[in-house]
């Protein structure tokens, strides 16, 4: 493990994959999961990706081998975490940097994208990206969410200690809360440069398919969607090709 800390001097969990590549890609994953994405980060990264391109996924804060319980875990703390590592593949010497984020890691980049540049990304692509936090989380559009977001109201959750996503361990806690509350990924413009890539299965029972399709409708000159039909979250059996398409979006703009 390289030893990333974030400003705050939170540790950040990760691997690498170095094998002398130029070209360097940084994975961001999503929420209740960690840095190898129920395995599929660490074939994509070590089967797929290597030796074209090295690669650095990490664990977000509250995740994974963090030592941050989940209930304290933040957008805000996660968005330092993303950018300590980006800050590290800038000075790892690669000629080019790349990024893949999946679904809530996705949310972050926007987020990060909002006030900081990353013009000097070479292409970005997301998986099923949680876009807006109100339409997945809040008032959800699609099932998965609506069992643990379950207030009648939204008032209920200025006082509500922990939201416990189901099946998983990991609670949402109040500080969180009022950031899904609060902020909006969903009105960052996307730049002219890095151009991205959102691939989105239009069957997706955890993240609105609907959000990624007006995201690219309002940021057309920049970013491009590929409509994976009739698949879930996970990609399903489509994975393969999404990890093709995916890397051949890399070397297009390698």
């Amino acid at each position: 493990m390289i030893e990333i800390t974030a400003a705050d001097g939170h540790i950040i969990p990760n691997k690498t994959v170095l094998q002398g590549s130029d070209s360097l890609v940084v994975m961001s994953h999503g929420i209740t999961t960690d840095k190898e994405e129920d395995g599929l980060y660490t074939e994509f990264a070590e089967s797929l990706l290597a030796p074209s391109f090295d690669s650095i996924r990490f664990d977000f804060r509250g995740h994974g081998e963090s030592r941050v319980p989940s209930e304290q875990t933040t957008v805000a703390g996660e968005l330092l975490d993303l950018m300590a590592v980006v800050k590290w593949a800038r000075e790892s010497g690669h000629r080019k940097i790349f990024h893949l984020a999946t679904s809530f890691g996705a949310s972050v980049t926007l987020l990060a994208l909002s006030r900081f540049s990353f013009n000097d990304l070479s292409a970005v692509v997301f998986w099923n990206p949680v876009i807006d936090y109100h339409n997945t989380f809040i008032e959800p559009k699609v099932e998965w969410a609506r069992e643990f977001f379950d207030q009648k109201e939204e008032t209920e959750l200025a006082y509500r200690a922990g939201t416990k996503v189901s099946e998983t361990d990991f609670v949402i806690g109040p500080l969180m809360t009022m950031e899904l509350l609060l902020l909006h990924p969903e009105q960052t413009i996307w730049p002219s440069s890095p151009p991205l890539l959102i691939i989105h299965g239009d069957a997706d029972t955890c993240v609105p398919f609907s959000d990624a399709e007006e995201y690219m409708i309002r940021n057309h000159d920049s970013v491009t969607l590929h409509r994976v039909p009739g698949v879930d979250h996970g990609f399903d059996d489509k994975i393969q090709d999404v990890c093709q398409q995916t890397v051949q979006w890399f070397e297009e703009q390698d």
